[in-house]
């Protein structure tokens, strides 16, 4: 309604104005020939769906049974082509100047208007190379944040408590992220836990704003829209809160004596790691550093909490599987010892997260039925792409692969009866320990780990935009569920019997190819005392 008052509004004074109604007018031809001159051309492919589906999932594996070993189109806005799995190999590392991740990402949130999808091979860089580098040395800080995080979050909890879970558990991630990503004080300052928080959801309210509007009218009306001057408060306001940071790095750089004072963490680990991928020119520039760790949060906090949520509701509606995952954390602690922190709390030692196959099978299991995305390898064509098969998928083509179909049919050779040892259930049921026991085969020890990707493991993608965060990811989920089952209990809200059940899960979400957990669901935790581990 607001739009259309200001359009109105707009028209009435172009009218007025000759020049301006010229202005305009040309504006108009131009996009409607650069419309022309760019749109996709159509391509001859099947349509599998609709645009009302309201089971997505259903779809895409209707699709692949259909038409296993050629394209098809889904009905997204924009039309989506999936390619057959047979194909992966060749589109996974296609470079930018073919398909690539950035554009779809610029596209689909309006970029040129909020900031997503511009090159950040800085941070990219940064995650990819130091902090999956440097991960056991963040375990400590992490374990030692999520006994404060909780408290916090969760508060005393002596008694059965009901939460409401994604929420809480956005802000205990922003809180361990921020540990590792800026360090204390400022990660537990409320300012930053909020503005990073909030940034992911701002980020969707502004690219609904600017959709709103024509394409030529966006460049206009953006500076405008309550919606993209939230997000950028967030941006340069995080710029503010990182300037002491920032100069205290660029001061150690030189040689010089730091200036932070009273600052509890070796302070800017991650942003010196930053720096040295960030141009000379850019370096000294809070903004430039303010909107990298902005990216970073959204990319960072959203999706450990979604999968968290996804863990969660898991173990809460099949309750059996809490006591063996229990047993192991406690096996391991027996075997290889443990630290204590500076306030007395346990701690595992750094080679022992890697040892917990069963946590480690559970989360993959629970990621394999409730993803991020059904679709993997999601990309955007920028130069006309000739497959192999002799198809051409026109510029502006928007593509990827059926990961769910994968990842739930039995013609999968990961999922197939000849591969899994005896009693393995079938790959549209949930089986908790479906990798550790296949983990427990000779000779596949190292493999179906929760961060492996390949053809058959496409959760955190495939190929040179495999998610470059999973290995930080993987630790940080672990930190949050370990501390969960050891000094927690929890249940489905009013299971008072704790025997939890499938149909009682709360709902996923589903928006087209995206999964969700429920956000508003609540879920009962109590302390569960001092908890003996017999040595």
């Amino acid at each position: 309604m607001a739009s259309t008052t200001v359009s109105n509004e707009f028209k009435t004074f172009a009218m007025r104005s000759p020049l301006i109604l010229s202005v305009i007018s040309l504006l108009i031809l131009a996009a409607f020939v650069r419309y022309l001159l760019n749109r996709p051309k159509r391509l001859n492919l099947p349509l599998v769906g609709l645009p009302e589906s309201d089971d997505w999932a259903k779809d895409l594996i209707e699709g692949t049974i259909k038409y296993p070993d050629t394209p098809f189109f889904m009905p997204t806005s924009p039309p989506t082509v999936m390619l057959p799995i047979s194909m992966l190999d060749e589109i996974k590392n296609l470079p930018e100047k073919k398909a690539s991740f950035n554009e779809l990402l610029r596209e689909v949130f309006a970029g040129r208007h909020t900031g997503f999808g511009d090159d950040r091979s800085e941070l990219v860089a940064a995650v990819k190379i130091d902090l999956t580098r440097n991960i056991a040395g963040a375990l400590d800080g992490l374990q030692n944040e999520i006994k404060y995080a909780l408290d916090k979050e969760f508060g005393p909890c002596y008694d059965w408590t009901s939460i409401e879970l994604y929420g809480k558990l956005a802000r205990i991630v922003a809180l361990l992220s921020g540990r590792v990503f800026v360090g204390r004080p400022l990660s537990r300052e409320e300012e930053w836990i909020s503005s990073t928080t909030e940034f992911a959801s701002n980020a969707h309210l502004a690219r609904l704003a600017i959709l709103e509007w024509s394409s030529w009218m966006r460049p206009f009306v953006a500076p405008f829209l309550p919606e993209i001057r939230r997000l950028n408060q967030h941006k340069t306001r995080g710029a503010e809160l990182l300037t002491p940071i920032l100069k205290d790095c660029l001061a150690k750089a030189q040689g010089e004596k730091s200036g932070l004072e009273g600052y509890e963490d070796e302070q800017g680990t991650m942003i010196s790691w930053l720096l040295n991928h960030i141009d000379q020119k850019e370096r000294a520039d809070a903004l430039v550093l303010g909107i990298n760790q902005m990216m970073l949060s959204f990319a960072a906090i959203s999706t450990t909490s979604m999968s968290i949520c996804h863990t969660i509701y898991d173990l809460a509606c099949r309750p059996e599987y809490v006591e063996p995952l229990r047993k192991e954390i406690d096996d391991v602690l027996r075997q290889d010892g443990y630290d204590i922190d500076g306030e007395g709390f346990l701690k595992l030692k750094k080679t022992s997260m890697a040892k917990l196959r069963k946590l480690d099978s559970f989360l993959k299991e629970s990621q394999r039925l409730s993803p991020l995305s059904i679709m993997s390898n999601p990309r955007v064509v920028t130069s006309d792409l000739t497959l192999s098969t002799g198809l051409v998928l026109p510029k502006g083509t928007h593509f990827g692969v059926a990961a769910y179909a994968v990842h739930t049919s039995a013609g999968t050779t990961t999922y197939s009866p000849s591969y899994n040892p005896p009693g393995a259930k079938p790959p549209t049921e949930f089986d908790g320990f479906r990798f550790s026991n296949l983990r427990a085969i000779k000779g596949m020890e190292n493999k179906h780990q929760f961060v492996t990707t390949s053809p058959e493991s496409l959760n955190f993608g495939h190929g040179n935009h495999a998610c470059p965060g999973r290995f930080f990811a993987s630790n940080e989920i672990k930190v949050v569920c370990i501390e969960l089952l050891r000094n927690w209990e929890f249940r489905l809200k009013g299971d008072v019997e704790r025997k939890g059940g499938v149909d009682n899960r709360p709902k996923n979400d589903f928006q087209e190819f995206t999964i969700m957990p429920n956000m508003f669901a609540e879920v009962d935790f109590k302390r569960r005392g001092e908890v003996d581990l017999k040595l």
